[in-house]
């Protein structure tokens, strides 16, 4: 989605139209969680009344890639 317009990103990344998709994760390799889907880890949480999760993120072991898709792992 772009930016909203008063969003402080259009400003520092003009280029990108305001989207830090193209910073975080071409330029700093930050994995986005944008598209996972939390709604089972949610009702997990709902069903034991926890609402505390370590989230960890690893790349794939691939040598001489160059991407990866988010391999992510909650820990409640």
């Amino acid at each position: 989605m772009p930016a909203i317009g008063a969003s402080p990103f259009l400003d520092s990344a003009p280029n990108d139209h305001g989207m830090m998709h193209q910073q975080l994760l071409a330029k700093l390799g930050m994995p986005l969680g944008e598209l996972w889907r939390l709604g089972p880890l949610s009702r997990h949480m709902k069903t034991t009344g926890s609402w505390d999760a370590f989230i960890s993120i690893k790349p794939l072991n691939i040598t001489g890639g160059t991407g990866s898709p988010a391999n992510a792992i909650a820990l409640t």
